[in-house]
């Protein structure tokens, strides 16, 4: 028995944690645009970096996950309303617009993607609509049958997802290692700090943030302190190492790759015709388990308004359907907005937001939250034995 549940803890750290990673790779991930926005530009130290923020982002989830699991809840809602006590709702509020704004940036760049990779699997162009129309349909299909099948199509995707990426590296290896130790260092913090390599570390684990509604979504399926461990460290390995590797390949071919808006695609191209076909699938992976993620956490978290309702509307099933549907059209307009402004500009303002919003209040508040929460927990358990 003891196995079994051991397995079973196993099995759910493994499915929030690959949550955690295809939530996080999605278009700009597999293009390569993010890790030259964030990391590639600033040199030597852009190789180490992206290790340090998947470290802060999963530190701040695996707080997330811990106060969430102990105070049993199950949506990013309710998440807020207890974390900051008084001031939840303000905070709700504010969350609310970010994650809103996100959702549309994410899963716009996302399914605009899509028609892309599958033009590059089928072998013939689609067209923008096209790809968006089909790219929908597999979205709404995943996302409308609630959270075992998102965290499960998660967990799977992931897995091929990750074999893609360790096929790309170590087939570029030796040209990876010859041209890394021409790349230049630039100081940590310099020349000014906003324009510092430290800092664009972490705006990227800031702009990661702003989708910790998805994470919390799925965050409730843990159990107890070592299902929440395992999970925080499954996190930071898939993206912190996945995200590393991606960075390594991209900066061979340093410095042209910084006027190259889709990096990971030209090194694709100077490889053999199988890895296009590999290539198109990861990043078909990838952006449809972003897609899938966003839209069904927000589709959620709008479903609980009907409750009781008579009809149709009563049923939670339904309300998650329509609220999918409202979501898919909603990120229509944002697909036509290209993916290199949406991570240059949109990822950026949010990441700067969520700093404040998020990893900050949470690194600062919940370790002292959890240990209160964990005290009260032990003085009941003690009350209840020595009755």
């Amino acid at each position: 028995m003891n196995e079994k549940a051991k397995s079973l803890g196993i099995l759910l750290a493994f499915e929030v944690g690959a949550l955690a990673f295809t939530t996080h790779v999605g278009g700009g991930f597999a293009l390569g645009t993010q890790e030259v926005q964030y990391f590639v530009k600033f040199g030597k130290l852009g190789l180490y970096l992206p290790l340090i923020s998947m470290a802060l982002l999963s530190t701040v989830l695996y707080f997330a996950w811990e106060f969430q699991r102990l105070y049993g809840i199950s949506d990013y809602k309710d998440f807020f309303e207890k974390f900051f006590g008084r001031f939840g709702k303000v905070f709700m509020v504010l969350y609310d617009i970010v994650f809103s704004c996100m959702v549309v940036l994410a899963a716009g760049a996302a399914l605009a993607g899509m028609s892309s990779a599958l033009g590059g699997l089928l072998g013939f162009k689609i067209s923008l609509y096209l790809g968006y129309l089909i790219a929908a349909v597999i979205v709404y299909l995943i996302a409308s049958l609630g959270l075992k099948v998102v965290l499960a199509s998660s967990a799977w995707m992931s897995i091929g997802i990750i074999g893609v990426i360790i096929l790309l590296i170590a087939f570029r290896l030796p040209q990876i290692g010859s041209n890394l130790v021409n790349i230049p260092y630039k100081p940590l913090f310099g020349p000014t700090f906003f324009t510092s390599p430290f800092l664009s570390m972490l705006v990227y684990a800031g702009f990661q943030s702003t989708l910790i509604g998805s994470y919390i979504n799925g965050g409730s399926i843990l159990k107890t302190h070592k299902d929440t461990i395992g999970a925080g460290i499954i996190s930071f390995l898939l993206s912190g190492i996945m995200l590393t590797f991606m960075v390594w390949t991209i900066s061979e071919n340093y410095p042209a790759v910084l006027k190259d808006v889709t990096p990971t695609i030209t090194i694709v191209n100077q490889m053999p015709s199988i890895f296009t076909y590999l290539y198109c699938l990861m990043l078909l992976l990838a952006l449809i388990t972003t897609a899938v993620s966003v839209i069904y956490s927000s589709a959620k978290r709008w479903t609980r308004y009907g409750a009781g309702a008579k009809g149709q509307w009563g049923d939670e099933k339904f309300r998650l359907r329509i609220w999918v549907l409202i979501w898919l059209v909603a990120t229509y307009v944002i697909s036509n907005v290209g993916i290199v402004k949406i991570i240059k500009y949109g990822y950026g303002f949010f990441g700067y937001v969520a700093i404040v919003l998020l990893i900050l209040p949470i690194l600062i508040l919940a370790p002292a939250k959890i240990a209160r929460k964990n005290r009260q927990l032990g003085e009941n358990k003690s009350q209840q034995v020595a009755q």
